[in-house]
């Protein structure tokens, strides 16, 4: 991790037990709107942090994260063909290509890139810790973004975006991100990250209008 991040990190929580806490869900958020506000403006500090002079750029180490979204385009042409029958590929795949064509065109930003319910702590339901930092790079920040439809409903997501200052061609990325990875943790072995992923998956349908879904349960 950056020692930009790194201490970030530490002034926001302390030095905190990196085990404790419970990974973030809806059901233990307290007050979703002001815990939407609390995450988001977290990310819009992140988002800002000065830049590092170091080459801190989305490797495979931190599996890409933070690359522009169409660097992802065959993994997620993949993703639609293996989940065709339970999602409407050929509407994703248009969102990708349209949400692809708007790419991040301002200075690089710090991002987790790992930003996800499993990797948020939440004690009491406030933000308690981050973990799973440790692969920060300069990127897009939508792929942080990315989180808002794994655990809030459209109101609080707004509220959301608002906090981090997240512009419309961001959250148009954020979703599609968020869509990847809910398709693959689609049948993941981790119960709350299989629910948090179908959640999602039917929150971004939502979003396209598409009205036809099936029940992802």
């Amino acid at each position: 991790m950056s020692e930009i991040v790194d201490k970030f990190i530490a002034d926001r929580f302390g030095d905190t037990d990196k085990t404790s806490g419970q990974s973030v869900n809806p059901g233990n958020i307290g007050d979703a709107r002001e815990f939407a506000r609390e995450l988001g403006y977290f990310l819009y500090q992140l988002h800002r942090l000065p830049a590092s002079e170091e080459n801190n750029v989305p490797n495979f180490e931190n599996n890409f994260a933070g690359s522009d979204l169409s660097f992802f385009e065959a993994e997620f042409s993949m993703l639609l063909k293996q989940y065709q029958k339970i999602v409407p590929a050929d509407l994703l795949h248009e969102k990708f290509e349209r949400a692809a064509n708007k790419p991040w065109s301002k200075d690089l930003v710090w991002v987790l890139g790992d930003f996800n319910p499993q990797n948020l702590r939440v004690t009491n339901g406030r933000l308690a810790d981050v973990v799973s930092a440790d692969r920060a790079v300069m990127g897009d920040p939508a792929c942080d973004v990315a989180v808002a439809w794994a655990i809030f409903d459209e109101k609080a997501r707004k509220i959301f975006f608002s906090a981090a200052e997240a512009d419309a061609a961001t959250i148009e990325r954020a979703r599609i991100f968020a869509l990847r990875w809910a398709l693959k943790n689609y049948q993941s072995e981790d119960i709350d990250a299989l629910i948090q992923s179908r959640d999602a998956t039917t929150e971004i349908l939502k979003d396209f209008n598409y009205s036809e879904q099936q029940d992802l349960y």
